[in-house]
């Protein structure tokens, strides 16, 4: 899935020109923020084992602190610890902070900037100004600027929100941009120290190396009603769904119900062990489809044990999710 999709917003007003640095965009104190900070020396850029420190009870991973280029007083200052990603301001004797939670946080990619179309500038100090021109790909798409030697890290959280009905997740995007080197190579592994350690941590794994590979390779199992509540399942899913699984880099194989109780057959004749768990789209019928076609396997009980189910609301009444929600609240 294209990465431009996925594009926060972008509002870097000041030129950068020749210096290299790191840049960071996010929405803390509502507009994007463009830094500077000298390059490291060459023995941080070494691979090994994570150095972990404690910083007030959180044992911190990584930290970067960077030099806001449009404010002389102002220091940003980023830690990624064991209990999440903390942005830290301090600006004319004023400190600002906040921190995402790890459980908040679905994921992170690393990723290029987009080849401009012909008759745009394709100098590596020109200024972004605005969003539309931020459009960012996968490193091998082919359509990437290889006049742009940056490295962007996009970190994808859902932060639970409260109001009076009770509360929602506000998708939140949080860009750091790598540009310390002259190749693209330094300033990707830069990044990808970043992308290893976050997604270690939101996995509940151990942070011991700058490289990650999910320990569970296989697929999601999506099995979707395309009839339940207003018949708009199939939409909600790819508008709203799909792109989480995007951006949590999760991997999946979507089946669409055709008949009543197409989906208790497929659980119960399948061999379910080659998904990690199941996700069903629809009402509360095609749980109680799916739940029973398990139980009616011979080996019921490693099944149930071992896939774990979610249910993505999409009927007419959604009674078991609202059930699970409240439980869970």
């Amino acid at each position: 899935m294209d990465g431009a999709a996925f594009k926060p917003k972008v509002d870097l007003s000041d030129t950068l020109g020749e210096r290299h640095g790191r840049e960071i965009e996010d929405d803390f104190g509502g507009k994007g923020i463009a830094v500077v900070v000298p390059d490291r020396s060459a023995a941080d850029q070494q691979e090994g084992q994570l150095q972990q420190t404690m910083v007030g009870g959180a044992a911190v991973y990584l930290t970067e602190t960077f030099y806001i280029s449009s404010k002389k007083n102002t220091v940003f200052e980023v830690r990624l610890t064991d209990k999440g990603l903390c942005l830290k301001k301090q600006s004319n004797g004023s400190t600002k902070e906040q921190t995402i939670p790890l459980k908040d946080i679905i994921g992170c990619r690393c990723l290029r900037s987009k080849r401009r179309s012909r008759g745009s500038s394709s100098c590596t100090c020109a200024s972004i100004s605005s969003s539309h021109q931020l459009k960012v790909v996968e490193e091998n798409s082919g359509e990437q600027d290889e006049t742009d030697v940056s490295a962007y890290l996009y970190i994808y959280a859902y932060i639970l929100k409260r109001n009076r009905r009770g509360g929602f997740r506000e998708r939140t995007t949080i860009t750091l941009r790598f540009r310390s080197f002259d190749r693209y190579e330094d300033n990707n592994r830069e990044a990808q120290k970043w992308r290893a350690s976050i997604k270690h941590l939101v996995a509940g794994e151990p942070v011991q190396k700058f490289t990650y590979q999910p320990r569970d390779t296989r697929k999601m199992l999506i099995i979707l009603n395309p009839k339940s509540g207003s018949g708009k399942a199939r939409e909600m899913f790819q508008q709203r769904v799909a792109p989480i699984f995007a951006e949590a880099e999760i991997p999946y194989d979507l089946h669409i119900t055709k008949k009543s109780n197409w989906a208790r057959e497929f659980v119960r004749l399948r061999d379910v062990y080659l998904w990690r768990g199941i996700v069903l789209v629809g009402g509360d019928g095609i749980f109680f489809e799916v739940l029973n076609g398990l139980f009616e396997r011979e080996d019921w009980q490693t099944a149930i044990d071992e896939l774990p189910m979610g249910i993505i609301p999409c009927g007419s009444g959604n009674g078991l999710a609202k059930t699970v929600s409240f439980l869970y609240e």
